[in-house]
């Protein structure tokens, strides 16, 4: 009430002043152009200009108004189409991911103008025509994706390379891997699609060098990547067969995972090994098939450890006696006492020798067992005691 007040007295104030101003001296203005001349006081005329800005200032308010309803109209109309695009795309990823291809291929390319669609659009159309078979159709669209710019030329690229390795051409992936530069062929994706090119030509040593920076990415299932891990380092393996320094320089660098119990990796090197030192029978290729066994057997005592062993000349065979003893303990199929058994039979130790295959014999009764300790017992005269053994195992296979 204060404010409106003070703005009251200073309106009077300035009325008075301007109506004691007009009163003494009007002013005169004569404006003429061609035949025609104005004669008006300068308060009039002012008072007139100023009535004419204030009427262009309504006009135009007018006309922006009057202007701005059919853009705010195209702009609804706008939102409504983005919307519906937005719509379109949400159904065709969420189909995508369902493995609804048929779908998904339909929605994507229905996402309206390029201006309305993603990268991803193009991309995820094309994928989901490799899924329904359609490799001819999904590398039409990246074609297509390409002439008009809707992605990047290297993202086309590597789902141009998924096309090919689903459809199973690899010469055609090797050739449009190619095509990508030094820094888009680091990415994971196409880490992951190197790998898989590999995998399918059989080329090992790039698959083993690509699988750790693979696995840590994640873009690949743990399961395949166990399965190419697998055949890759045993088809280095393979490779370096005639060659058992090459194999052991296989192994020591394959993953730990591979060495472990089970694992079809261990066995193939022996194989090369004991190939290698039956072959040549050389002091070296029985000394090196020595040194892996005993530092096997530092951490496991397997069948196949034990089955090589048979393989190895007595002076190598000798050192394996400290080794096997610390899994005496843990042999319940025997096989450790049996090798146990012909080392003491190198040493010339009869009585041990018959004590260990009576023990080996009594963890696991078998055949070579029975037929072992029949030959100790021979070897120490006892003839008929080695018969009665031979005929117990003999019925025993009966």
């Amino acid at each position: 009430m204060a404010r409106f007040s003070l703005y009251l007295v200073c309106g009077l104030v300035l009325g008075a002043v301007m109506v004691n101003a007009i009163s003494q001296d009007p002013g005169y203005l004569l404006l003429t152009w061609g035949d025609y001349q104005v004669e008006t006081s300068v308060w009039l005329a002012l008072s007139a200009l100023v009535l004419s800005l204030v009427l262009l200032w309504f006009v135009l308010r007018v006309l922006r108004t009057t202007l701005t309803v059919p853009r705010a109209l195209r702009r609804w109309f706008g939102i409504r189409s983005a919307r519906g695009a937005q719509r379109r795309a949400d159904k065709g990823f969420a189909a995508f991911f369902e493995g609804q291809w048929d779908v998904a291929e339909k929605a994507l390319k229905k996402g309206g103008a390029l201006d309305e669609q993603t990268i991803l659009h193009p991309l995820y159309a094309a994928l989901a025509a490799v899924h329904r078979g359609e490799s001819a159709r999904a590398l039409a669209l990246l074609e297509q994706a390409e002439t008009e710019g809707s992605a990047p030329a290297s993202l086309i690229t590597l789902v141009r390379v998924e096309c090919h390795l689903k459809a199973g051409a690899t010469d055609e992936a090797e050739r449009s891997l190619e095509q990508l530069s030094s820094s888009d062929r680091k990415t994971p994706r196409a880490k992951a699609l190197r790998a898989e090119l590999a995998f399918l030509q059989r080329d090992w040593q790039p698959l083993t060098e690509l699988l750790p920076d693979v696995r840590r990415a994640g873009t690949v299932p743990e399961s395949q990547i166990q399965v190419w891990e697998r055949d890759g380092w045993m088809g280095l393996l393979s490779q370096a067969d005639d060659a058992p320094s090459a194999a052991l320089s296989v192994w020591k660098r394959a993953p730990d995972g591979l060495k472990a119990p089970g694992q079809p990796l261990w066995p193939a090197l022996l194989d090369i090994l004991r190939q290698d030192a039956q072959a040549y029978a050389l002091q070296a290729q029985a000394d090196a098939l020595q040194k892996v066994l005993q530092e096997r057997l530092q951490q496991h005592c397997e069948s196949v450890s034990l089955e090589a062993m048979k393989g190895l000349p007595d002076k190598q065979l000798l050192k394996m006696k400290k080794a096997l003893l610390r899994w005496r303990d843990e042999d319940s199929a025997g096989r450790c006492h049996a090798v146990l058994a012909r080392i003491a039979r190198i040493e010339g130790d009869a009585e041990v020798e018959a004590a260990l295959w009576a023990d080996a014999h009594a963890r696991y009764p078998s055949a070579s067992h029975a037929a072992g300790w029949a030959d100790c017992l021979r070897q120490q005269g006892k003839e008929s005691e080695a018969l009665a053994l031979e005929a117990e195992a003999l019925a025993a296979l009966r």
